[in-house]
C-alpha cells in the first residue's frame, strides 16, 4: 500500500472496526468503511493485499498504516487527521 507504514510499541487509542475476508463482502465492507474515514483493524497474514481500489482510496484518503511491533501481522489504519499527522 502506498501509504505511511508506522510500527507502534502498544494499540492506538480509538475505536477500530475489525476487518476480515472471512466476513461477507468483505472488499464492499472495507471499501466503505475507508470511504466513511472509519478506523480499522486487520491482519495482514489473512489478508496480505487489499484491491487496488481499497489500496487506492486508503492513499488518497491520507490513512496511515500503524503496525504493531510485537505482532506485525496486527495492522490498524487510521485516516491522517490534525491530531495524528
Amino acid at each position: 500500500m502506498a501509504m505511511n507504514h508506522i510500527i507502534i510499541k502498544t494499540v492506538p487509542p480509538g475505536d477500530f472496526e475489525d476487518i476480515s475476508i472471512e466476513m461477507p463482502d468483505w472488499q464492499a465492507r472495507f471499501l466503505k468503511l475507508v470511504q466513511d474515514e472509519k478506523h480499522l483493524k486487520y491482519d495482514v497474514y489473512t489478508m496480505p493485499n487489499p484491491s487496488k481500489e481499497i489500496q487506492d482510496e486508503l492513499s488518497k484518503r491520507g490513512y496511515r498504516d500503524f503496525i504493531l511491533d510485537g505482532d506485525k501481522d496486527q495492522h490498524f489504519l487510521a485516516p491522517k487527521t490534525k491530531s495524528n499527522s
